[in-house]
C-alpha cells in the first residue's frame, strides 16, 4: 500500500479558453466601432480632413489603409451593423444600396462568410446589376487595374514586363525604352 499518486491539475477546458477567445474579438470588434463613430464625429467637425489618415496613424498606431477601412464602414449607421460582423465587411458593401448592404450583411452573418466571401458577393452583385462604383482608394484601384492587365497578358509579355519591372526597381518604366 505503499503506491504513490499523481495527481494531474485538470487543463482548463477548451470551450473556456474559446469563449475568452471570443470575448476579446467581441471588445475588437467594439473598439473599431468606436473609432469609426470617433472618426465621423472628426470628419462632421472638420478635424479629419485637417488631420488626414497619415496623420492619424502616426498618433494612433493604427495603418492609414486600416483607418481609411474604418471609416468607409463607419458610413453604415449603428442601426444598419451587425454586430457579429468586422468593420471590413461592412467597408466591403459601404458602397451598394441600403438594402442591399443590409442584405448583404445578413447573408454573411447567417453563412459566416469570411470577408473574401462577402467581397466576392459584391462583386458578383456589380456584374449582375451593372454597377461600377468608384474605388475611394485610388492604390487599390491602380493595383486592381494592373492586375487586370498581368492576367490578360502572355507569358511572354509578363517575362518582358517583369524584366522591365526588375530593371526600374518601383520606379518607373520608360515605355518606349522597354519596347525599343
Amino acid at each position: 500500500m505503499n503506491a504513490i499518486s499523481v495527481i494531474e491539475p485538470a487543463a482548463a477546458p477548451i470551450d473556456a479558453w474559446v469563449s475568452r477567445g471570443r470575448a476579446l474579438a467581441a471588445q475588437r470588434r467594439d473598439v473599431d466601432w468606436a473609432i469609426a463613430d470617433w472618426m465621423v464625429e472628426g470628419k462632421a467637425a472638420g478635424h479629419l480632413d485637417q488631420a488626414g489618415f497619415d496623420f492619424l496613424a502616426d498618433n494612433l498606431g493604427i495603418g492609414p489603409a486600416k483607418l481609411k477601412l474604418i471609416h468607409k464602414a463607419a458610413a453604415i449607421p449603428a442601426h444598419m451593423r451587425d454586430t457579429s460582423l468586422t468593420v471590413e465587411h461592412h467597408a466591403i458593401v459601404a458602397s451598394l444600396p441600403k438594402d442591399e448592404q443590409l442584405t448583404m450583411l445578413h447573408q454573411a452573418s447567417r453563412d459566416h462568410w469570411k470577408v473574401p466571401d462577402l467581397r466576392e458577393a459584391v462583386t458578383q452583385w456589380r456584374y449582375q446589376h451593372g454597377e461600377n462604383f468608384e474605388d475611394e482608394d485610388i492604390d487599390t484601384h491602380l493595383s486592381s487595374l494592373i492586375i487586370r492587365a498581368w492576367n490578360r497578358g502572355t507569358k511572354a509579355a509578363r517575362q518582358l514586363f517583369m524584366e522591365q519591372a526588375n530593371i526600374a526597381n518601383l520606379g518607373v518604366i520608360d515605355e518606349d525604352q522597354a519596347n525599343g
